[in-house]
């Protein structure tokens, strides 16, 4: 999960939001000699929330998003969301988002913030045009933002241990901050199960920084005339991390969204989610103020038949199935942390791919097209491994085992050297050129060469791949591939076209991953 540092969400000890015995407490922690648990002076930057010093809206609406063709959705990485899973985005929101998208013939492009504070402030500056991030919809924020329809409604609940329950196997989150006294095994055994919202007074409860529930705790202590010592993490903006140092006895209570928290008992059997702590709240999406066309338009689609179907079936997938969610985390291929992780396999393709003059991320794209980064894939033909090497293939290339990731992608990226080092001098555009190089890698350089001929005889240019790529579909047709220009015969030619955009698609939005 990343280190997590927690830090007191205060500008000065006169801040009200929080107990001035326990900022004093916070701000005298010490830590090893340059490297203290909470800083000696509480930073004014830590307190802020997704609404502080947001900047004047851009005026970008939905003429604007269709004269682009794209719609840009700033996200951060989360277990239900949006994450990347075997190479692929995923995630209720953006699975959501992304049909939205494609029935208005759209591009869906993602930016991933990785301080959830951030989220408005990239709405407003136009970096983004929806915030899709579990976004609690509290008054708050309606003050700042227009936000969708509800997504679903969930309440607020409080995250804790059954006492006496013991601790899951595995290691504990690197979390720098002060834990309650004891081992974990004797915290565990020693707290008391909290069973009403009183109970929290005189507790200390851990938020992510930026929680949506802030202000609603700040509240309830208020409430109960008993201080509840509130402590905000940097670096868990998120709150799966949180969830897990929990059930790991490292805190002993965090508040989260129900539907969230009954997932994570799934996956962590000595958790408890009680008690709820409020009504039902809606979780939606929110835009600028400046774009009201563009809400009536995602509004408008979310109450649609084929919105509602789906935000059941999405729903049912990443929030109901327990056993799915389970899973999933347990997958080492899932990436739900903004960490800039692709796969498994980054530090190898981050070192094979200067070899061919790529960007890493897009080899990564290429490899999640091939084989989804299994490296023991074979497809009927016989490719092998994770970049899906023919044995002949294999063989020139000096690969001895294409199951193992090293041999077999210091092997793919030779082929893909040979293949750039041959249409180098013949595409002069560096970015068309590409797209050459990877429908070779597909299909086969003789193909694309047929295709070309086809392009130039036909009237077209043979630099230009969309040109190329029409007649590299048409070569499935006996009246084509039969022409006295075509040297190779048949081909079915909506495979490498196909290829070549779904591996420029995700390299796309593998280069938002880790702004």
């Amino acid at each position: 999960m990343g280190l997590l540092a927690a830090t007191m969400s205060a500008a000065a000890c006169e801040d009200p939001r929080l107990p001035l015995e326990y900022m004093r407490r916070a701000a005298a922690v010490g830590g090893p000699a340059g490297m203290g648990i909470f800083p000696n002076t509480l930073d004014d930057e830590l307190s802020r929330s997704l609404v502080d010093e947001l900047p004047r809206p851009v005026a970008v609406d939905w003429d604007s998003i269709v004269a682009r063709d794209t719609l840009r959705v700033v996200l951060t990485f989360n277990s239900t969301g949006y994450f990347i899973y075997r190479g692929e985005p995923m995630g209720f929101e953006y699975d959501l988002l992304d049909a939205f998208a494609d029935a208005h013939d759209l591009t869906l492009q993602t930016q991933v913030v990785t301080d959830r504070r951030d989220l408005l402030r990239a709405l407003n500056l136009g970096q983004g045009d929806v915030v899709a991030a579990r976004l609690v919809a509290v008054e708050e924020y309606r003050e700042e933002v227009l936000t969708s329809k509800p997504l679903y409604q969930t309440r607020p609940v409080v995250v804790q241990r059954e006492p006496g329950a013991p601790l899951p196997a595995g290691d504990s989150i690197d979390i720098r901050m002060p834990l309650p006294d004891g081992p974990p095994e004797q915290i565990a055994l020693n707290a008391r199960l909290l069973r009403r919202p009183s109970d929290l007074g005189g507790e200390e409860v851990f938020v992510p920084a930026g929680s949506d529930y802030y202000e609603h705790i700040v509240e309830l202590a208020d409430s109960l005339g008993n201080p509840i010592e509130l402590v905000e993490v940097e670096g868990a903006e998120e709150m799966e991390p949180l969830i897990e140092a929990v059930a790991r006895g490292q805190i002993r209570l965090t508040v989260s969204q129900e539907n969230l928290a009954q997932l994570s008992t799934a996956r962590f059997a000595n958790l408890v989610a009680t008690p709820v702590l409020g009504v039902e709240q809606d979780v939606s999406w929110a835009v600028r103020k400046t774009s009201p066309v563009l809400l009536a338009e995602l509004n408008s689609w979310l109450e649609s038949n084929e919105g509602q179907r789906l935000l059941s079936i999405l729903y049912t997938k990443y929030f109901v199935d327990r056993k799915g969610y389970q899973r999933r985390l347990e997958d080492e291929y899932l990436v739900a942390s903004a960490d800039g992780r692709i796969s498994a396999y980054d530090s190898l393709l981050i070192r094979y791919a200067d070899d061919v003059g790529w960007d890493w991320r897009l080899l990564a794209a290429q490899v999640a097209q091939e084989s989804r980064f299994d490296p023991v894939a074979r497809s009927w033909a016989g490719a092998q491994g994770l970049l899906q090497l023919m044995p002949r293939t294999a063989r020139e290339m000096g690969v001895t085992n294409p199951r193992d990731p090293e041999d077999n992608v210091r092997g793919g990226v030779k082929y893909l050297t040979w293949l750039t080092g041959l249409w180098e001098n013949e595409i002069i555009d560096e970015n068309e050129r590409l797209k050459f190089i990877l429908a070779s890698y597909n299909a086969g350089r003789g193909h694309v060469l047929d295709a070309q001929r086809l392009t130039e005889k036909n009237g077209g240019d043979p630099q230009n791949w969309d040109d190329v790529a029409y007649w590299l579909l048409q070569k499935s047709k006996r009246s084509v591939y039969r022409d006295p220009v075509v040297r190779h015969g048949y081909v079915r030619g909506l495979e490498p076209v196909q290829y070549v955009s779904k591996i420029l698609k995700r390299y796309d939005r593998y280069r938002n991953i880790d702004q």
